[in-house]
């Protein structure tokens, strides 16, 4: 059984610390989380996103079990391995609408340690407005839904 985490309990945990270093990664020690594990390569593994931004046990993450900060570190073996992610994410969501995120830069990231989400479903603007602004992200633009374009 996934144990899915409201997002009051993971802005409860994520502020006992600013965010997670090397010494202190979740993706470091996976063992605590081994139940929440899809999928392991050599490289990487998939896990079952516990604070998903999807509200959903089908969130799930690609962690590379070195540690890495951004993905210019990841190494060939690494990169080459990243086909049998997508190649795995595609036949988990089948025929579902799925998108994938990664976020690069450390500004407001909750967790140092590289890792690529793959969130169910379609990605639809109030939907992305609001998981980037509970992300941290400024929002400048307004989208005019009716007109169908961007609105400074």
């Amino acid at each position: 059984m996934v144990h899915i985490w409201t997002r009051e309990e993971y802005y409860k945990r994520k502020w006992e610390v600013d965010i997670y270093w090397k010494d202190n990664c979740p993706f470091c020690d996976i063992e605590w989380q081994k139940e929440q594990i899809l999928w392991e390569w050599k490289k990487w593994f998939i896990i079952h996103n516990m604070f998903p931004y999807s509200w959903t046990e089908k969130h799930i993450m690609a962690v590379p079990y070195e540690h890495k900060i951004n993905s210019i570190e990841l190494s060939d073996d690494e990169l080459l391995e990243m086909k049998d992610i997508y190649s795995f994410v595609k036949d988990y969501f089948w025929e579902e609408n799925y998108f994938s995120c990664t976020r690069e830069s450390m500004w407001n990231r909750s967790i140092e340690h590289y890792h690529m989400h793959f969130v169910p479903g379609r990605l639809q603007w109030k939907y992305l407005r609001k998981m980037l602004e509970n992300q941290g992200y400024p929002i400048v633009q307004e989208l005019d839904i009716n007109e169908k374009k961007y609105v400074k």
